[in-house]
């Protein structure tokens, strides 16, 4: 082997660390440098945070295919009326009911008079509390055209409403 330092052929070469650049060097000149450690394998654990945000960040940014027929939850149109029904119903004021579910008077009446929409966690409150639904499944369909190769159009929607 040559020694990268003087070009000697040598039979033996170490690898030696001169002035932060790794080297195979002969024994005369392995003086002029650190001896290289070996490099221990990587353990392999959990992904430091930094990957773990980036797949995170990469799934949001993947497109969603809108026209997939999917199942979901969403919240019903008179949720105010039910949620004022309910609470009649059990013999509740809107203060307390406010304070047992740890919000605001002012949001629940909003709510109630459906001058706000609820988020999700006052949604699971309420429906604990309650007793009742205030969510119901939706399932979104694939419109599809029989007519024709060009995009659907309003008036096509419109047509197969009135079929």
């Amino acid at each position: 082997m040559l020694c990268e330092l003087c070009g000697k052929d040598s039979t033996f070469c170490k690898k030696v660390t001169i002035e932060g650049v790794q080297l195979e060097v002969c024994a005369e000149c392995a003086k002029f440098g650190i001896e290289a450690k070996k490099a221990a394998p990587k353990e392999v654990g959990p992904k430091p945070v930094i990957a773990q945000r980036l797949e995170v960040r990469e799934k949001r940014a993947r497109p969603k295919d809108v026209l997939e027929a999917t199942e979901r939850e969403e919240l019903v149109e008179d949720y105010g009326a039910r949620i004022r029904d309910a609470r009649a119903q059990r013999g509740v004021t809107q203060k307390d009911l406010a304070m047992k579910i740890n919000e605001r008077l002012t949001v629940l009446s909003k709510i109630e008079t459906g001058d706000m929409r609820p988020d999700d966690k006052i949604v699971a409150k309420l429906e604990k509390e309650l007793g009742i639904k205030l969510k119901e499944k939706v399932t979104e369909t694939q419109v599809t055209r029989t007519v024709g190769t060009s995009s659907m159009t309003l008036a096509d929607l419109i047509r197969m409403q009135k079929d």
